[in-house]
């Protein structure tokens, strides 16, 4: 009788892990941690509507005809471009970057949803078998507008999309040698232009790449208050000033308050958002399986990057810690595509033709 009851418990957990809207816990749990940490701030309020509103999205999202926004995914992605040079015209500037557009009391980032549209269009052209080449135009569009921003999170996030996207691509070792040459030279290029005559380069590019680089430089340097207050906060479990603790180092300033059990939590929730991805994930080229691989790669390597960001050990680049960091956009834009996919995971042979 025992052993039929711990058989039974294990095939109810494995039930549950194995159901498409597992990843809702984890989430659920994280959007919990970020909101008793702003409890009693001024960001309290709008991150629980942001979230309230992400997981109703993200619940619609999950039971739309996908063939739908397939079909229209070329002009949502336009949309998206649009909306980028848009923000470049007439986008107020904030913290050095036009990167917001204000409508009332309502701030909406494009380079967010350039996420949300470039993941769907780059899906959809995997599954047409379009060229490399068309993939690669599709991604420089909406970096080089959101490099005029600046935004150098996004961008990165833009070049992981790609590079996800070359798992379905049969790539020849010449063109990969060309290409990792290049890009090779051309970096090598601009950090001797930097130390030789950056006047040039401010000329070239504007001063925003020189702030850029100096951002590098002052990390290697560790001359910044935000690495140094980040880094003291987590080691002596009490919160220094750490500008920006609610969204780019708001990892930091939860360890600092809540301590080992805190960082336990976060961690275990996302093990298992990274452990759906990775049991959803299978060997067909289909429309749900790049979604997934797209969505995995973009969630690790913001999780890691921001986490090893708090901890002193990256540069600065605008990279949140998903659903723990504050913010209206990118939670928006995250749930829907993670409802998409969800979508796409209960039929994942469905035709999108």
């Amino acid at each position: 009788m025992y052993k039929t009851n711990i058989f039974a418990k294990y095939i109810n957990m494995k039930a549950i892990l194995n159901n498409k809207y597992f990843i809702l816990i984890p989430l659920l749990i994280l959007n919990t941690i970020s909101l008793i940490y702003l409890f009693k701030t001024p960001y309290f309020t709008k991150q629980l509507i942001f979230i309230l509103l992400s997981i109703s999205l993200l619940l619609i999202s999950s039971k739309l005809n996908y063939k739908f926004i397939n079909k229209y995914s070329k002009f949502l992605y336009l949309l998206s471009i649009f909306l980028l040079i848009l923000v470049l015209i007439v986008g107020e500037e904030t913290k050095g970057a036009k990167a917001w557009l204000h409508l009332s009391n309502i701030s909406i980032q494009p380079s967010e949803i350039a996420k949300l549209t470039l993941t769907i269009y780059t899906a959809y052209l995997i599954n047409k078998h379009k060229s490399l080449i068309y993939l690669l135009i599709i991604t420089l569009i909406p970096s080089i507008l959101t490099f005029l921003e600046p935004d150098t999170g996004a961008i990165i996030i833009y070049l992981i999309i790609f590079l996800s996207s070359l798992k379905y691509f049969k790539i020849s070792k010449k063109i990969l040698i060309f290409a990792s040459t290049f890009i090779l030279l051309f970096l090598l290029s601009h950090i001797s232009l930097y130390f030789i005559n950056k006047d040039l380069l401010i000329n070239i590019y504007g001063p925003n790449l020189l702030y850029r680089i100096d951002r590098l430089i002052s990390f290697q340097n560790h001359d910044n208050i935000q690495y140094t207050n980040s880094l003291i906060s987590i080691g002596a479990h009490k919160l220094l000033y750490i500008p920006e603790n609610h969204n780019d180092f708001i990892f930091a300033a939860i360890i600092s308050k809540y301590n080992i059990l805190s960082f336990s939590i976060i961690l275990i929730s996302y093990f298992f958002i990274f452990y759906y991805y990775l049991t959803n994930l299978t060997k067909k080229n289909n429309v749900s399986n790049i979604i997934n691989f797209i969505i995995l790669n973009t969630l690790l390597f913001q999780v890691f990057y921001n986490i090893f960001m708090n901890l002193s050990l990256l540069p600065i680049i605008g990279i949140p810690l998903p659903f723990l960091s504050y913010g209206g956009s990118y939670l928006v834009t995250l749930y829907i595509l993670i409802g998409l996919s969800i979508n796409l995971n209960i039929n994942p042979n469905r035709r999108m033709d």
